[in-house]
């Protein structure tokens, strides 16, 4: 399968057989590309603005926002509960975490998870090949919560999202330097073709760069 980066909490996954799924597209005012994929399914951690505008995708896709199990195409997707801030959605509201399976590939998105996982969470996020991962805080988890998390789950591979890339970018969130130090993060392009071959000669830890 190919993984692409379109910044801020947005990726591309196209499976071998053609399914592509496109993971919390962002709207215009977010200081990134948009992204206009042709998908076959449009998941979206939860119903903010720079996560949920599918407005900007191609193609005739169904779009998964509710926690359960899903097969669009090759991939099967499972949807977990959890929420947006400490304090069980009271501030920011509810948010998903998406585990997918494709190609002999496992990966999960946290979306813009606000708290430690618990119990059934961490569960959702064993025995990854990826862990797409918020780092940037004010919003989600801080930095050291990540690490924290990436300790407990043990993914092969953690990658970098939801943090402050663009000059222009006004988001009140963290950039990725301390990740990048305390992870001894590579930088990676924005597409990496994710095997079970390549997925073991991965680093630890990414940072994806949000675009060609």
């Amino acid at each position: 399968m190919k993984l692409q980066y379109f910044g801020h909490s947005c990726f591309a996954l196209t499976c071998a057989d053609g399914t592509t799924l496109v993971l919390d597209p962002f709207d215009e005012t977010v200081p990134y590309p948009q992204c206009t994929v042709a998908c076959d399914a449009a998941l979206l951690t939860h119903d903010h603005f720079d996560h949920n505008h599918t407005q900007s995708l191609k193609g005739k896709f169904q779009t998964i926002r509710a926690a359960g199990s899903y097969a669009v195409g090759s991939a099967k997707i499972t949807a977990v509960p959890c929420f947006h801030d400490e304090v069980r959605g009271a501030k920011r509201g509810p948010n998903l975490i998406y585990r997918i399976e494709a190609d002999g590939v496992t990966l999960a998105h946290l979306g813009d998870l606000g708290h430690m996982p618990n119990d059934e969470q961490l569960k959702a996020l064993s025995g990854l090949d990826l862990m797409l991962i918020p780092v940037g805080g004010y919003f989600t988890i801080e930095t050291p919560q990540a690490e924290e998390i990436i300790a407990l789950a043990k993914p092969r591979c953690a990658v970098a999202m939801h943090y402050r890339i663009h000059a222009n970018d006004t988001n009140p969130i963290s950039t990725v330097e301390q990740f990048e130090k305390d992870m001894n993060a590579v930088r990676m392009p924005n597409v990496i073709e994710l095997t079970p071959e390549t997925v073991a000669k991965l680093p630890a830890a990414i940072i994806m760069d949000y675009k060609a």
